[in-house]
Protein backbone atom coordinates (compact mmCIF):
# COMPACT_ATOMS: atom_id res chain seq x y z
CA UNK A 1 0.00 0.00 0.00
CA UNK A 2 1.58 3.32 -1.48
CA UNK A 3 -1.38 5.75 -0.93
CA UNK A 4 -3.00 6.57 3.13
CA UNK A 5 -6.64 5.86 2.82
CA UNK A 6 -7.32 6.00 6.67
CA UNK A 7 -6.86 9.34 6.73
CA UNK A 8 -8.95 11.41 3.91
CA UNK A 9 -11.30 7.98 4.39
CA UNK A 10 -11.90 9.11 8.22
CA UNK A 11 -12.21 12.50 6.79
CA UNK A 12 -14.94 12.15 4.24
CA UNK A 13 -16.72 9.63 6.94
CA UNK A 14 -16.82 12.83 9.38
CA UNK A 15 -18.08 15.45 6.75
CA UNK A 16 -20.71 12.98 5.47
CA UNK A 17 -22.21 12.53 8.75
CA UNK A 18 -21.98 16.79 9.54
CA UNK A 19 -23.91 16.77 6.13
CA UNK A 20 -26.30 14.32 7.26
CA UNK A 21 -27.09 15.89 10.03
CA UNK A 22 -27.78 19.20 8.59
CA UNK A 23 -28.98 18.31 5.26
CA UNK A 24 -32.58 19.96 5.34
CA UNK A 25 -30.66 23.43 5.65
CA UNK A 26 -27.64 22.09 3.41
CA UNK A 27 -30.52 21.32 0.61
CA UNK A 28 -31.64 24.64 1.17
CA UNK A 29 -28.36 26.43 0.90
CA UNK A 30 -27.72 24.29 -2.29
CA UNK A 31 -30.67 25.38 -4.35
CA UNK A 32 -29.49 28.80 -3.52
CA UNK A 33 -26.15 28.75 -4.77
CA UNK A 34 -27.18 26.78 -7.95
CA UNK A 35 -29.58 29.89 -8.52
CA UNK A 36 -26.98 32.35 -8.09
CA UNK A 37 -23.90 30.89 -9.19
CA UNK A 38 -25.76 30.18 -12.63
CA UNK A 39 -28.14 32.85 -13.23
CA UNK A 40 -26.23 34.62 -15.89
CA UNK A 41 -25.96 31.27 -18.37
CA UNK A 42 -28.45 31.03 -20.79
CA UNK A 43 -30.58 28.60 -19.11
CA UNK A 44 -30.69 30.29 -15.97
CA UNK A 45 -31.71 33.18 -17.88
CA UNK A 46 -34.57 32.15 -19.89
CA UNK A 47 -35.96 31.08 -16.39
CA UNK A 48 -35.47 33.88 -14.30
CA UNK A 49 -32.81 32.50 -12.07
CA UNK A 50 -32.32 35.78 -10.33
CA UNK A 51 -35.64 36.61 -9.64
CA UNK A 52 -36.17 33.46 -7.52
CA UNK A 53 -35.82 33.74 -3.66
CA UNK A 54 -37.51 30.72 -2.44
CA UNK A 55 -38.52 26.84 -3.24
CA UNK A 56 -42.07 27.98 -4.35
CA UNK A 57 -40.84 30.40 -7.10
CA UNK A 58 -38.25 27.88 -7.98
CA UNK A 59 -41.32 25.28 -8.58
CA UNK A 60 -43.51 27.87 -10.39
CA UNK A 61 -40.74 29.47 -12.78
CA UNK A 62 -38.45 26.49 -13.62
CA UNK A 63 -40.73 23.63 -15.53
CA UNK A 64 -39.88 19.28 -14.61
CA UNK A 65 -37.47 18.59 -17.31
CA UNK A 66 -35.60 16.00 -19.28
CA UNK A 67 -33.04 15.23 -21.56
CA UNK A 68 -34.58 16.23 -24.20
CA UNK A 69 -35.23 20.34 -23.07
CA UNK A 70 -31.25 20.23 -22.27
CA UNK A 71 -30.30 18.81 -26.03
CA UNK A 72 -29.91 22.12 -27.62
CA UNK A 73 -27.61 23.62 -24.99
CA UNK A 74 -25.55 20.40 -24.70
CA UNK A 75 -25.48 20.19 -28.78
CA UNK A 76 -24.02 24.45 -28.38
CA UNK A 77 -21.25 23.13 -25.49
CA UNK A 78 -19.87 20.71 -27.76
CA UNK A 79 -19.63 22.86 -30.64
CA UNK A 80 -17.74 25.35 -28.50
CA UNK A 81 -20.13 27.45 -26.78
CA UNK A 82 -20.13 28.72 -23.23
CA UNK A 83 -22.07 29.77 -20.22
CA UNK A 84 -25.03 27.09 -21.73
CA UNK A 85 -26.58 25.39 -19.16
CA UNK A 86 -23.80 26.58 -16.18
CA UNK A 87 -21.45 29.33 -15.59
CA UNK A 88 -18.95 26.61 -14.83
CA UNK A 89 -18.26 24.79 -17.68
CA UNK A 90 -17.81 20.97 -18.22
CA UNK A 91 -14.99 19.11 -17.97
CA UNK A 92 -16.57 15.37 -19.46
CA UNK A 93 -19.14 14.57 -21.01
CA UNK A 94 -20.86 11.21 -19.58
CA UNK A 95 -22.28 9.51 -22.74
CA UNK A 96 -25.85 7.76 -21.72
CA UNK A 97 -27.30 5.68 -24.54
CA UNK A 98 -30.77 6.11 -22.47
CA UNK A 99 -33.98 3.70 -22.75
CA UNK A 100 -34.40 4.05 -25.99
CA UNK A 101 -30.24 3.15 -27.00
CA UNK A 102 -29.24 6.38 -28.58
CA UNK A 103 -26.07 7.64 -27.58
CA UNK A 104 -26.96 11.71 -25.18
CA UNK A 105 -24.15 13.42 -23.60
CA UNK A 106 -24.71 14.61 -20.20
CA UNK A 107 -22.24 17.70 -18.79
CA UNK A 108 -20.23 16.74 -16.10
CA UNK A 109 -18.71 19.97 -13.99
CA UNK A 110 -15.87 20.26 -11.75
CA UNK A 111 -17.40 20.70 -8.74
CA UNK A 112 -19.71 17.31 -9.38
CA UNK A 113 -16.72 15.55 -9.63
CA UNK A 114 -15.71 17.11 -6.45
CA UNK A 115 -18.28 15.86 -4.61
CA UNK A 116 -18.08 12.24 -6.17
CA UNK A 117 -14.22 12.37 -4.79
CA UNK A 118 -14.72 13.40 -1.43
CA UNK A 119 -17.99 11.45 -0.49
CA UNK A 120 -18.02 8.54 -2.57
CA UNK A 121 -14.32 7.65 -3.68
CA UNK A 122 -13.13 8.37 -0.41
CA UNK A 123 -15.97 7.60 1.68
CA UNK A 124 -15.76 4.37 0.42
CA UNK A 125 -12.48 3.64 2.24
CA UNK A 126 -13.44 5.33 5.46
CA UNK A 127 -16.78 3.15 5.64
CA UNK A 128 -14.03 -0.31 4.91
CA UNK A 129 -12.22 1.49 7.45
CA UNK A 130 -14.87 1.87 10.28
CA UNK A 131 -15.80 -1.94 8.79
CA UNK A 132 -12.51 -3.61 10.11
CA UNK A 133 -11.51 -1.30 13.03
CA UNK A 134 -9.02 -3.93 14.64
CA UNK A 135 -7.18 -3.86 11.67
CA UNK A 136 -3.65 -2.01 10.68
CA UNK A 137 -4.04 -0.12 7.31
CA UNK A 138 -1.55 -2.50 5.83
CA UNK A 139 -3.59 -5.39 6.10
CA UNK A 140 -6.64 -3.85 5.30
CA UNK A 141 -5.72 -1.74 2.36
CA UNK A 142 -3.37 -3.54 -0.29
CA UNK A 143 -3.17 -4.41 -3.70
CA UNK A 144 -6.91 -3.59 -5.59
CA UNK A 145 -8.26 -5.95 -9.04
CA UNK A 146 -10.23 -3.81 -10.93
CA UNK A 147 -12.23 -5.98 -13.06
CA UNK A 148 -12.80 -2.90 -15.85
CA UNK A 149 -11.00 -0.07 -16.95
CA UNK A 150 -10.74 3.76 -17.64
CA UNK A 151 -10.07 4.15 -21.15
CA UNK A 152 -9.61 7.94 -22.28
CA UNK A 153 -11.87 8.73 -24.98
CA UNK A 154 -12.68 12.19 -26.31
CA UNK A 155 -14.77 14.05 -28.40
CA UNK A 156 -14.11 15.35 -31.69
CA UNK A 157 -13.55 18.84 -30.38
CA UNK A 158 -11.09 17.45 -27.07
CA UNK A 159 -13.79 16.90 -24.67
CA UNK A 160 -13.31 14.08 -22.08
CA UNK A 161 -16.14 11.55 -22.47
CA UNK A 162 -17.83 8.07 -21.74
CA UNK A 163 -19.32 6.58 -19.36
CA UNK A 164 -19.90 8.46 -15.90
CA UNK A 165 -18.48 5.74 -13.69
CA UNK A 166 -14.85 5.95 -15.40
CA UNK A 167 -15.35 9.91 -15.51
CA UNK A 168 -13.62 10.67 -12.05
CA UNK A 169 -10.52 8.74 -13.19
CA UNK A 170 -9.97 10.07 -16.16
CA UNK A 171 -10.68 13.35 -14.58
CA UNK A 172 -7.71 13.09 -12.01
CA UNK A 173 -5.39 11.42 -14.27
CA UNK A 174 -5.99 14.12 -16.96
CA UNK A 175 -2.45 15.54 -16.13
CA UNK A 176 -1.38 11.50 -15.88
CA UNK A 177 -0.67 12.27 -12.36
CA UNK A 178 -3.26 9.37 -11.24
CA UNK A 179 -1.42 6.83 -8.95
CA UNK A 180 -2.16 3.66 -9.79
CA UNK A 181 0.29 1.53 -8.21
CA UNK A 182 -1.98 -0.02 -5.95
CA UNK A 183 -3.71 -1.71 -7.84
CA UNK A 184 -3.07 -5.03 -9.36
CA UNK A 185 -2.50 -4.07 -13.02
CA UNK A 186 0.09 -1.20 -15.13
CA UNK A 187 -1.49 1.58 -15.39
CA UNK A 188 -1.48 1.12 -19.37
CA UNK A 189 -3.67 -1.90 -18.71
CA UNK A 190 -5.85 0.59 -15.86
CA UNK A 191 -6.61 3.44 -18.64
CA UNK A 192 -6.05 1.31 -22.40
CA UNK A 193 -6.02 3.87 -25.48
CA UNK A 194 -8.98 2.41 -26.99
CA UNK A 195 -12.03 -0.12 -24.94
CA UNK A 196 -11.11 -3.62 -25.46
CA UNK A 197 -11.70 -6.70 -23.77
CA UNK A 198 -9.07 -7.29 -21.80
CA UNK A 199 -10.69 -9.77 -19.17
CA UNK A 200 -7.35 -12.63 -19.56
CA UNK A 201 -4.99 -9.78 -18.92
CA UNK A 202 -6.26 -8.20 -15.70
CA UNK A 203 -7.24 -11.80 -14.44
CA UNK A 204 -3.44 -13.23 -14.74
CA UNK A 205 -2.34 -10.23 -12.80
CA UNK A 206 -4.83 -10.92 -10.10
CA UNK A 207 -3.84 -14.10 -9.98
CA UNK A 208 -0.18 -13.54 -9.98
CA UNK A 209 -1.22 -11.19 -6.93
CA UNK A 210 -0.72 -12.81 -3.18
CA UNK A 211 -1.80 -9.32 -1.27
CA UNK A 212 -4.79 -9.06 -3.33
CA UNK A 213 -7.44 -7.12 -0.35
CA UNK A 214 -10.23 -5.87 -2.67
CA UNK A 215 -12.10 -6.32 -6.00
CA UNK A 216 -13.44 -3.02 -7.49
CA UNK A 217 -16.75 -2.95 -10.09
CA UNK A 218 -19.32 -0.79 -10.69
CA UNK A 219 -21.89 -3.73 -11.08
CA UNK A 220 -21.46 -7.28 -9.30
CA UNK A 221 -22.09 -8.91 -12.08
CA UNK A 222 -19.02 -7.48 -14.04
CA UNK A 223 -17.06 -9.07 -11.01
CA UNK A 224 -19.25 -12.51 -10.91
CA UNK A 225 -18.34 -12.60 -14.78
CA UNK A 226 -14.98 -12.52 -14.48
CA UNK A 227 -14.60 -14.90 -11.35
CA UNK A 228 -16.80 -17.26 -13.96
CA UNK A 229 -13.96 -16.69 -16.56
CA UNK A 230 -11.13 -17.58 -13.71
CA UNK A 231 -13.07 -21.01 -13.30
CA UNK A 232 -13.97 -21.66 -16.92
CA UNK A 233 -10.28 -21.40 -17.78
CA UNK A 234 -8.90 -22.52 -14.90
CA UNK A 235 -6.18 -25.23 -15.87
CA UNK A 236 -5.46 -22.60 -19.03
CA UNK A 237 -4.38 -19.54 -16.71
CA UNK A 238 -2.28 -22.13 -14.31
CA UNK A 239 -0.62 -23.56 -17.55
CA UNK A 240 0.26 -20.01 -19.02
CA UNK A 241 1.08 -18.63 -15.73
CA UNK A 242 3.59 -21.79 -15.17
CA UNK A 243 5.11 -21.07 -18.49
CA UNK A 244 4.94 -17.42 -19.00
CA UNK A 245 2.66 -18.26 -22.07
CA UNK A 246 -0.19 -16.66 -23.63
CA UNK A 247 -2.27 -19.50 -25.13
CA UNK A 248 -3.54 -19.46 -28.50
CA UNK A 249 -7.16 -19.89 -27.93
CA UNK A 250 -6.70 -16.38 -26.38
CA UNK A 251 -8.47 -13.09 -28.39
CA UNK A 252 -5.39 -11.01 -27.92
CA UNK A 253 -3.46 -9.29 -30.38
CA UNK A 254 0.08 -8.47 -30.62
CA UNK A 255 0.63 -5.48 -28.69
CA UNK A 256 -0.90 -7.21 -25.72
CA UNK A 257 0.81 -10.59 -25.74
CA UNK A 258 4.18 -9.24 -26.00
CA UNK A 259 3.63 -6.57 -23.37
CA UNK A 260 2.31 -9.40 -20.96
CA UNK A 261 5.05 -11.60 -21.68
CA UNK A 262 7.38 -9.04 -20.22
CA UNK A 263 5.08 -8.68 -17.80
CA UNK A 264 4.35 -11.46 -16.29
CA UNK A 265 7.71 -14.13 -16.50
CA UNK A 266 6.75 -18.04 -16.01
CA UNK A 267 5.44 -18.21 -12.18
CA UNK A 268 5.61 -22.29 -11.56
CA UNK A 269 5.78 -21.36 -7.94
CA UNK A 270 2.35 -19.71 -8.35
CA UNK A 271 1.38 -21.90 -10.07
CA UNK A 272 1.56 -24.90 -7.88
CA UNK A 273 0.55 -22.52 -5.32
CA UNK A 274 -2.92 -22.59 -7.13
CA UNK A 275 -3.37 -25.90 -8.45
CA UNK A 276 -5.19 -27.73 -5.73
CA UNK A 277 -7.80 -25.36 -4.95
CA UNK A 278 -10.13 -26.12 -8.48
CA UNK A 279 -12.36 -23.75 -8.60
CA UNK A 280 -13.51 -25.48 -11.33
CA UNK A 281 -14.77 -28.28 -9.70
CA UNK A 282 -15.29 -26.01 -6.22
CA UNK A 283 -17.03 -23.04 -6.30
CA UNK A 284 -17.65 -22.61 -2.74
CA UNK A 285 -16.09 -19.38 -1.58
CA UNK A 286 -13.35 -19.57 -4.45
CA UNK A 287 -12.51 -15.69 -3.81
CA UNK A 288 -10.72 -16.35 -0.39
CA UNK A 289 -9.38 -19.44 -1.01
CA UNK A 290 -7.26 -17.63 -4.21
CA UNK A 291 -6.86 -14.64 -2.22
CA UNK A 292 -6.16 -15.38 1.42
CA UNK A 293 -6.05 -11.77 2.51
CA UNK A 294 -9.04 -10.20 0.26
CA UNK A 295 -11.35 -7.74 2.48
CA UNK A 296 -13.57 -6.64 0.82
CA UNK A 297 -15.81 -6.44 -2.60
CA UNK A 298 -17.36 -3.37 -3.98
CA UNK A 299 -20.34 -3.46 -6.53
CA UNK A 300 -23.45 -2.55 -6.85
CA UNK A 301 -25.86 -5.91 -6.15
CA UNK A 302 -29.27 -6.36 -4.09
CA UNK A 303 -32.34 -7.05 -4.56
CA UNK A 304 -32.15 -5.20 -8.28
CA UNK A 305 -29.85 -8.07 -9.42
CA UNK A 306 -30.62 -11.17 -7.71
CA UNK A 307 -29.11 -13.73 -9.52
CA UNK A 308 -25.38 -11.80 -9.78
CA UNK A 309 -25.55 -11.60 -5.85
CA UNK A 310 -26.72 -15.03 -5.57
CA UNK A 311 -23.27 -15.75 -7.19
CA UNK A 312 -21.07 -13.93 -5.46
CA UNK A 313 -22.39 -14.92 -2.00
CA UNK A 314 -21.54 -18.20 -3.41
CA UNK A 315 -18.13 -17.72 -4.76
CA UNK A 316 -17.15 -14.93 -1.74
CA UNK A 317 -19.83 -15.73 1.32
CA UNK A 318 -17.29 -15.03 3.83
CA UNK A 319 -16.44 -12.10 2.19
CA UNK A 320 -18.43 -8.55 2.79
CA UNK A 321 -19.62 -6.71 0.38
CA UNK A 322 -20.00 -2.85 -0.45
CA UNK A 323 -22.54 -1.90 -2.73
CA UNK A 324 -21.18 1.32 -4.22
CA UNK A 325 -23.67 3.70 -4.84
CA UNK A 326 -27.03 4.34 -6.45
CA UNK A 327 -26.65 6.98 -9.39
CA UNK A 328 -26.98 7.36 -13.34
CA UNK A 329 -24.98 9.45 -15.86
CA UNK A 330 -26.92 12.19 -14.67
CA UNK A 331 -25.39 12.24 -11.39
CA UNK A 332 -23.38 10.43 -8.79
CA UNK A 333 -25.88 11.26 -5.76
CA UNK A 334 -25.23 8.70 -3.12
CA UNK A 335 -23.76 6.25 -1.28
CA UNK A 336 -24.23 2.79 -0.16
CA UNK A 337 -25.22 3.01 3.71
CA UNK A 338 -22.30 0.79 4.90
CA UNK A 339 -20.64 -2.25 4.31
CA UNK A 340 -22.74 -5.10 3.96
CA UNK A 341 -25.92 -3.04 3.20
CA UNK A 342 -27.71 -3.53 0.25
CA UNK A 343 -30.87 -2.06 -1.16
CA UNK A 344 -29.72 1.22 1.10
CA UNK A 345 -28.17 4.32 -0.37
CA UNK A 346 -27.66 7.54 1.86
CA UNK A 347 -29.12 10.48 -0.42
CA UNK A 348 -25.49 13.15 -0.19
CA UNK A 349 -26.94 16.78 0.69
CA UNK A 350 -24.54 18.36 -1.23
CA UNK A 351 -25.01 16.70 -4.64
CA UNK A 352 -27.51 19.07 -5.83
CA UNK A 353 -31.04 19.73 -4.94
CA UNK A 354 -33.73 16.76 -4.54
CA UNK A 355 -37.12 16.60 -5.16
CA UNK A 356 -39.90 13.74 -4.60
CA UNK A 357 -42.78 12.77 -6.63
CA UNK A 358 -44.75 10.64 -4.66
CA UNK A 359 -46.17 7.76 -6.91
CA UNK A 360 -49.41 6.70 -5.62
CA UNK A 361 -52.43 9.10 -5.27
CA UNK A 362 -52.50 12.40 -7.40
CA UNK A 363 -49.61 14.34 -7.86
CA UNK A 364 -49.19 17.42 -5.85
CA UNK A 365 -46.18 19.64 -4.91
CA UNK A 366 -43.17 17.77 -4.62
CA UNK A 367 -41.80 17.34 -1.40
CA UNK A 368 -38.24 18.20 0.07
CA UNK A 369 -35.98 15.84 1.97
CA UNK A 370 -37.58 16.73 5.05
CA UNK A 371 -41.08 16.09 4.17
CA UNK A 372 -40.46 12.05 2.89
CA UNK A 373 -41.73 9.43 5.02
CA UNK A 374 -39.97 6.04 5.42
CA UNK A 375 -42.05 3.20 3.45
CA UNK A 376 -42.92 5.19 0.85
CA UNK A 377 -41.91 5.50 -2.90
CA UNK A 378 -41.00 8.44 -5.11
CA UNK A 379 -39.90 9.29 -8.60
CA UNK A 380 -36.78 11.18 -8.11
CA UNK A 381 -36.07 14.79 -9.37
CA UNK A 382 -32.45 16.52 -9.06
CA UNK A 383 -31.42 19.43 -10.04
CA UNK A 384 -27.48 19.12 -10.08
CA UNK A 385 -24.08 20.80 -10.08
CA UNK A 386 -24.01 20.19 -14.16
CA UNK A 387 -26.90 21.97 -15.37
CA UNK A 388 -29.76 19.94 -15.18
CA UNK A 389 -32.80 21.46 -13.47
CA UNK A 390 -36.07 19.82 -11.61
CA UNK A 391 -34.67 16.73 -13.91
CA UNK A 392 -37.06 13.50 -13.92
CA UNK A 393 -34.61 10.66 -13.26
CA UNK A 394 -37.63 8.83 -14.08
CA UNK A 395 -36.00 6.20 -11.29
CA UNK A 396 -38.70 5.28 -8.45
CA UNK A 397 -37.14 5.21 -4.88
CA UNK A 398 -38.33 3.61 -1.46
CA UNK A 399 -37.56 5.58 1.18
CA UNK A 400 -36.32 3.11 3.83
CA UNK A 401 -34.87 5.15 6.35
CA UNK A 402 -32.58 8.39 7.55
CA UNK A 403 -28.57 8.93 8.30
CA UNK A 404 -29.16 11.85 10.30
CA UNK A 405 -31.74 14.30 8.33
CA UNK A 406 -30.64 12.04 4.85
CA UNK A 407 -33.31 10.17 3.11
CA UNK A 408 -31.78 6.53 2.80
CA UNK A 409 -33.23 5.18 -0.27
CA UNK A 410 -33.66 1.84 -2.06
CA UNK A 411 -34.11 1.86 -5.94
CA UNK A 412 -36.93 -0.02 -7.10
CA UNK A 413 -37.65 0.88 -11.29
CA UNK A 414 -37.25 2.76 -13.93
CA UNK A 415 -40.80 4.53 -14.41
CA UNK A 416 -39.79 4.28 -18.34
CA UNK A 417 -38.74 0.42 -18.10
CA UNK A 418 -42.14 -1.87 -18.31
CA UNK A 419 -43.39 -4.58 -20.16
CA UNK A 420 -46.76 -3.64 -21.26
CA UNK A 421 -49.29 -5.15 -23.37
CA UNK A 422 -52.59 -4.15 -22.07
CA UNK A 423 -51.75 -1.39 -19.85
CA UNK A 424 -50.79 -3.54 -17.09
CA UNK A 425 -47.07 -1.77 -16.71
CA UNK A 426 -45.34 -4.40 -15.20
CA UNK A 427 -42.17 -2.90 -14.38
CA UNK A 428 -38.79 -4.18 -13.49
CA UNK A 429 -39.13 -5.30 -9.78
CA UNK A 430 -42.10 -7.12 -10.37
CA UNK A 431 -40.78 -9.05 -13.13
CA UNK A 432 -37.50 -9.98 -10.80
CA UNK A 433 -40.16 -11.06 -8.10
CA UNK A 434 -42.10 -12.96 -10.14
CA UNK A 435 -38.71 -14.97 -11.39
CA UNK A 436 -37.51 -15.28 -7.95
CA UNK A 437 -40.90 -17.18 -7.14
CA UNK A 438 -40.36 -19.56 -10.31
CA UNK A 439 -37.13 -20.20 -9.40
CA UNK A 440 -38.06 -21.26 -5.51
CA UNK A 441 -40.55 -22.94 -6.66
CA UNK A 442 -39.53 -24.91 -9.76
CA UNK A 443 -35.30 -25.22 -8.13
CA UNK A 444 -33.91 -24.46 -11.05
CA UNK A 445 -30.45 -22.61 -11.60
CA UNK A 446 -31.60 -19.45 -13.23
CA UNK A 447 -28.32 -17.93 -14.75
CA UNK A 448 -30.27 -14.27 -15.81
CA UNK A 449 -33.36 -14.00 -17.79
CA UNK A 450 -34.86 -10.97 -19.73
CA UNK A 451 -38.26 -10.36 -21.14
CA UNK A 452 -39.73 -8.55 -24.12
CA UNK A 453 -43.76 -7.67 -25.15
CA UNK A 454 -44.73 -10.65 -28.05
CA UNK A 455 -47.21 -9.31 -30.23
CA UNK A 456 -46.90 -12.28 -33.02
CA UNK A 457 -50.20 -13.86 -31.97
CA UNK A 458 -53.66 -12.23 -30.08
CA UNK A 459 -53.80 -11.47 -27.72
CA UNK A 460 -50.41 -10.20 -27.11
CA UNK A 461 -48.27 -11.67 -24.23
CA UNK A 462 -44.58 -11.79 -22.99
CA UNK A 463 -42.15 -13.55 -24.29
CA UNK A 464 -39.20 -14.33 -21.35
CA UNK A 465 -35.96 -16.18 -22.27
CA UNK A 466 -34.26 -17.80 -19.13
CA UNK A 467 -30.20 -18.68 -19.35
CA UNK A 468 -30.95 -22.14 -17.21
CA UNK A 469 -31.45 -26.18 -17.54
CA UNK A 470 -34.68 -26.81 -19.51
CA UNK A 471 -37.86 -27.10 -17.89
CA UNK A 472 -40.93 -28.35 -19.77
CA UNK A 473 -44.06 -26.59 -18.02
CA UNK A 474 -42.09 -23.43 -17.57
CA UNK A 475 -44.15 -21.31 -19.36
CA UNK A 476 -47.61 -21.93 -17.03
CA UNK A 477 -45.73 -22.04 -13.77
CA UNK A 478 -44.11 -18.39 -14.90
CA UNK A 479 -47.52 -17.28 -15.68
CA UNK A 480 -49.23 -18.19 -12.42
CA UNK A 481 -45.78 -16.39 -10.46
CA UNK A 482 -46.58 -12.99 -12.55
CA UNK A 483 -50.61 -13.04 -11.99
CA UNK A 484 -49.46 -13.55 -7.91
CA UNK A 485 -47.02 -10.36 -8.12
CA UNK A 486 -49.40 -7.81 -10.71
CA UNK A 487 -52.79 -7.20 -10.33
CA UNK A 488 -52.46 -5.47 -13.29
CA UNK A 489 -51.27 -8.28 -15.18
CA UNK A 490 -53.72 -11.05 -13.40
CA UNK A 491 -57.05 -8.65 -14.69
CA UNK A 492 -55.78 -8.78 -18.20
CA UNK A 493 -55.67 -11.88 -18.14
CA UNK A 494 -58.73 -13.01 -16.67
CA UNK A 495 -60.18 -10.37 -19.43
CA UNK A 496 -58.31 -12.30 -22.27
CA UNK A 497 -56.24 -9.04 -22.70
CA UNK A 498 -52.83 -10.94 -22.59
CA UNK A 499 -51.98 -14.24 -23.50
CA UNK A 500 -50.34 -17.22 -21.15
CA UNK A 501 -46.31 -16.45 -21.21
CA UNK A 502 -43.97 -18.09 -23.57
CA UNK A 503 -40.87 -19.42 -22.12
CA UNK A 504 -37.90 -19.86 -24.55
CA UNK A 505 -34.26 -21.08 -22.73
CA UNK A 506 -30.91 -20.07 -24.26
CA UNK A 507 -27.87 -21.92 -24.27
CA UNK A 508 -24.83 -21.30 -21.79
CA UNK A 509 -22.87 -18.39 -21.61
CA UNK A 510 -25.55 -16.60 -24.01
CA UNK A 511 -25.54 -13.04 -21.79
CA UNK A 512 -21.89 -13.56 -22.15
CA UNK A 513 -21.87 -13.23 -25.37
CA UNK A 514 -24.38 -10.71 -25.74
CA UNK A 515 -22.26 -8.23 -23.85
CA UNK A 516 -19.47 -9.30 -26.02
CA UNK A 517 -21.08 -8.20 -29.23
CA UNK A 518 -22.10 -5.12 -27.42
CA UNK A 519 -18.11 -4.38 -26.47
CA UNK A 520 -17.30 -5.45 -30.34
CA UNK A 521 -19.80 -2.40 -31.08
CA UNK A 522 -17.66 0.02 -29.04
CA UNK A 523 -20.18 -0.07 -26.22
CA UNK A 524 -18.17 0.73 -23.13
CA UNK A 525 -18.88 -2.45 -20.88
CA UNK A 526 -17.95 -0.83 -16.99
CA UNK A 527 -21.02 0.48 -16.63
CA UNK A 528 -23.10 -1.95 -18.52
CA UNK A 529 -26.28 -3.27 -16.21
CA UNK A 530 -27.58 -6.37 -16.72
CA UNK A 531 -30.12 -6.24 -19.59
CA UNK A 532 -33.63 -7.35 -18.29
CA UNK A 533 -36.51 -5.53 -20.71
CA UNK A 534 -35.43 -6.13 -23.98
CA UNK A 535 -35.82 -2.90 -26.22
CA UNK A 536 -34.08 -2.56 -30.07
CA UNK A 537 -34.09 -4.65 -33.03
CA UNK A 538 -30.37 -5.78 -31.78
CA UNK A 539 -31.11 -7.18 -28.44
CA UNK A 540 -34.77 -8.69 -29.79
CA UNK A 541 -32.17 -10.83 -32.86
CA UNK A 542 -29.53 -12.03 -30.55
CA UNK A 543 -31.72 -13.54 -27.63
CA UNK A 544 -33.92 -14.59 -30.73
CA UNK A 545 -31.22 -16.56 -32.32
CA UNK A 546 -29.68 -17.75 -29.38
CA UNK A 547 -33.04 -19.61 -28.18
CA UNK A 548 -33.04 -20.99 -31.66
CA UNK A 549 -29.33 -22.49 -31.53
CA UNK A 550 -30.98 -23.80 -27.90
CA UNK A 551 -33.77 -25.78 -29.30
CA UNK A 552 -31.66 -27.00 -32.40
CA UNK A 553 -29.43 -28.21 -29.72
CA UNK A 554 -32.08 -30.44 -27.98
CA UNK A 555 -33.33 -31.65 -31.22
CA UNK A 556 -29.98 -33.37 -31.82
Amino acid sequence: MKMDYISPGAAAMAKLRQAAAGAQKIQQEQLRTILRQNAAAKYGTRYGFSRIHSLAEFQEQVPLSCHQDYEPYIQALLSGGTCQLTMEEPVYFAITSGSTGTPKYVPVTETDMGVHYEYIHWGIYGMVEEYFPQLPPEALFGKIFQVGEFAKTYLPGGQMCGVRSASLYQWLDRGGGFDASDYCVPKEVLFPERVEDLTYVKVRFALAERKLTAIHSVFLHRAVRVLDYIREHWNLLLRDMATGTIDDSIPLDAHWRRKLRGWLPPDPRRAEELSPLRPDLQPEDMVRRIWPDIRYILGIGGENFPVYTRAMELYAKSVPIHHFIYGASEGFLSIAAGVNVPDAYILLPEAGFFEFLPVSGEMGLPKTIGQVEVGERYELVFTNHSGLYRYRMRDVLEVVGFWGQAPVVRFCYRMNQALNVADEKLNTEQLRDAMWRFQERTGLSVTAFCAQEDYSLRPGRYLVYLESPYLENAGPLLDQCLREISLGYQGCRVMGDIGPVRVRFLPPGSFQRYEAAMARRGRTMAQYKPVQILRGEESLCFFAAEADKFEEMRER
